[in-house]
């Protein structure tokens, strides 16, 4: 057995001494040479086409004439290097570029995907002046919202004559934003060039609709204990390759091992160049995490900051779980995978545009399409909540409602920060109630374009007596109970809003979503990037 073990370790040692010498863990490919340089930008692959996407291209001379007579004549010619994959391989990847040739009045562009230099490519490849917007926008009658609207949530790209993804404040909209306060309909138009769309948006005419009451007693749970802040100076992982799983042991309300973290994989540091701007810098800081089968999505950020941000925009990502590996796709931007390896799992990997996203923590997920409640986390005025369609097929934004849960009266707002989706059709919500200090559930369910909301549970006290936020909500449907997590702490909330269980982990690390997918949990921690999951039974 103590034979078996040093084995492995030699091993790891020697894997890891491998990638370091290759001195590119955490490097994008080779910058091509003698090429036009424009500012680095997200190219759109154009799903419908097919283009080869080669490792060079360059002139090269090209001999003619009769060998017999040694008359030679050499005339320049462009010649494409090695075929190195086609674009609908990589339709739902992140593709920048920042350079081009010029051949018969053409471009091509080198191109990155997901952060790895690639080859050349024809433009005809990319979507061009074209703009994709969601289909339709439902807002609730809402008198108390005064932000409104904004009709840049109904943007997920546009682009220009070339290809590039423009930003979102040069484009030319009819309507910048749409009250609540009354009822109504709009088409709202979007140009930029020959790029040109429209998004129908209503405002529903039910003054009273999700107007409720809040009137569930409150089950027994009270104020457990304390856990740290993001400011605070906790250890918080790094962004250095990682080699081996973690394990964190969770505590239960009795000093008992009761719940074990495992590392499940790595994510990578970045899909992207690290550099550019917000929008083509795709990172993996982490907010939001969802799972769903195979389907493993998360939403993530430029910067930790920007999740708190009003109207914040990011990307999500999608993996799919069972073509996951535990540590390679920490190599994903760098020339350290076999290239072969590197398109397999770039093929498992699917990355939306720059899409409003807001916080980002309220994810959710079903068999066809992701959703996110887009909130802004740091809002003082009462609004209502957006909620967002994102269609896994494309990784963009479907459709989009707001809706209003009220106590009593619409003054009496519940802004919901975190939320699990059941169905299509039905969202979880958590409220923290931090005046009457509860949690409150709520069941939210769409029919059409309108939504009914019910509390159905409540617990007593802050779980957390230091006021912490909270890091993740899921309701678990094996188990029919909701589980809460804040740094380092995990509570297991039954049906009825008892508090049944608490794990402490100790781990010292940032909690960024929490997930559950029958009998499994599965909790992000950022810095590394890392997904955990853990059987919880007790």
């Amino acid at each position: 057995m103590i034979g078996s073990i040093k084995i492995k370790f030699k091993r790891m040692l020697l894997f890891q001494t491998a990638l370091l010498a290759a001195g590119l863990l955490l490097t994008a490919g080779q910058q091509p040479v003698a090429a036009a340089g424009e500012k680095l930008s997200t190219k759109i692959i154009d799903g419908k086409k097919n283009y080869g996407i080669y490792a060079s291209l360059n002139k090269v001379n090209q001999k003619k004439g009769k060998k017999s007579k040694k008359v030679w004549k050499s005339k320049k010619v462009w010649k494409f290097g090695r075929k190195m994959a086609n674009t609908k391989e990589f339709k739902l990847a992140h593709v920048q570029s920042q350079s081009y040739k010029t051949v018969n009045g053409r471009r091509y562009y080198y191109v990155y995907i997901d952060g790895r230099g690639v080859g050349y490519v024809n433009e005809k490849a990319f979507v061009r002046s074209k703009m994709s917007l969601v289909k339709s926008v439902s807002l609730v009658n809402d008198i108390v919202d005064s932000a409104g609207f904004n009709t840049d949530d109904a943007i997920n790209y546009v682009t220009d004559k070339h290809g590039s993804v423009v930003d979102n404040g040069l484009i030319k909209k009819s309507i910048d934003r749409i009250s609540e306060e009354k009822p109504g309909h709009w088409l709202v138009t979007y140009r930029y060039g020959k790029a040109y769309g429209k998004v129908p948006v209503t405002v529903r005419g039910n003054a009273e609709e999700g107007i409720t009451k809040a009137s569930v007693k409150p089950g027994k749970g009270g104020n457990v204990g304390k856990t740290w802040f993001p400011i605070e100076l906790a250890f918080r992982g790094s962004y250095s390759a990682q080699f081996f799983p973690h394990t964190y042991w969770g505590t239960d309300k009795k000093g008992k091992k009761a719940a074990k973290l495992t590392t499940k994989f790595y994510e990578p540091n970045s899909l992207s160049l690290l550099a550019g701007s917000e929008e083509t810098n795709v990172r993996t800081n982490v907010q939001g995490l969802d799972v769903y089968g195979q389907d493993m999505v998360t939403t993530n950020f430029y910067g930790g900051s920007r999740a708190s941000l009003d109207n914040s925009r990011g990307h999500v990502i999608l993996y799919h779980l069972n073509k996951v590996p535990t540590y390679a796709l920490q190599y994903m931007p760098t020339q350290t995978l076999n290239f072969y390896a590197w398109k397999s799992y770039a093929a498992n990997i699917k990355v939306s545009p720059y899409i409003k996203l807001g916080h980002g923590q309220s994810l959710g997920s079903t068999s066809r399409y992701i959703y996110e409640l887009a909130n802004w986390n740091r809002a003082k005025k009462p609004r209502s909540n957006e909620l967002l369609q994102i269609d896994k097929k494309t990784m963009q934004v479907n459709r989009i409602w707001t809706f209003a849960v009220s106590n009593g009266s619409r003054k009496y707002n519940r802004y919901f920060l975190n939320a699990d989706v059941i169905d299509d059709n039905t969202v979880v919500a958590l409220f923290h109630n931090k005046s009457k200090q509860r949690f409150e559930f709520w069941k939210i369910v769409r029919k059409g374009n309108s939504f009914q909301a019910k509390e159905t549970a409540a617990v007593s006290g802050n779980l957390i007596s230091n006021s912490s936020q909270v890091q993740g909500f899921t309701y678990n449907v094996a188990y029919k109970c909701y589980y809460i997590a804040f740094n380092d702490y995990l509570f297991k909330i039954s049906a009825e809003g008892n508090l049944e269980n608490f794990y402490h982990f100790n781990a010292k690390r940032e909690v960024e979503g929490l997930a559950s997918y029958k009998s499994k949990i599965y909790i992000a921690m950022n810095k590394r990037a890392e997904v955990l999951d853990s059987n919880m039974t007790k």
